[in-house]
């Protein structure tokens, strides 16, 4: 999600009313999910304008291309903007290729990498994919435990079926909250 703050670092007022407090991970997920909505549609008109001739890194035609208004909202994300940077600097903007230079179709999964784009590079969401990964393993030991222990302990036998029902649903969840940071 991005927020932009004024010059005390501060939210506005009237946007701060519809924000919650929530830990960064969890904004940064919400914007790759958000910010990637059209991820596949950029790849296929970015196909559509190279076969076209209208965009391309491979010949100096394209290297006037101009980044400069491009904004970054996090800095794991970052790297394409040193490395337009690096190729302006000492490529001449563009890349000589040899061979075929047509853009091959990208399946869903490269084009909405988000562990590759973001996670592997964020120190915050892989302190958070640790912990839920943690999370997760807690769950389905508490689900067996559960399972396992006397049900009278545990209020008989439904209270422990429903028990290990809830936290191994619990872990389930997890599982798909995980696939998230992938």
């Amino acid at each position: 999600m991005v927020i932009i703050k004024d010059e005390t670092n501060e939210m506005p007022k009237l946007l701060r009313q519809f924000t919650l407090p929530l830990p960064k991970w969890v904004n940064h997920l919400a914007s790759s999910s958000f910010l990637n909505q059209d991820a596949l549609f950029l790849h296929g008109q970015e196909r559509s304008m190279a076969q076209y001739g209208l965009y391309r890194s491979s010949n100096p035609a394209g290297a006037n291309d101009s980044y400069a208004g491009s904004v970054v909202a996090v800095s794991a994300d970052q790297g394409v903007m040193k490395f337009r940077s690096w190729m302006k600097k000492f490529a001449g903007g563009y890349i000589p290729f040899q061979g075929d230079t047509s853009m091959p179709p990208a399946s869903r999964e490269v084009v909405f990498d988000v562990w590759n784009a973001h996670t592997k590079n964020c120190a915050v969401c892989q302190a958070a994919l640790k912990n839920v990964k943690m999370a997760r393993k807690m769950s389905f030991i508490i689900s067996a435990l559960w399972a396992t222990v006397r049900p009278k302990k545990l209020g008989g036998v439904v209270g422990s079926v429903i028990g290990a029902a809830i936290f191994s649903g619990l872990g389930v969840l997890l599982t798909k909250l995980i696939g998230t940071f992938y």
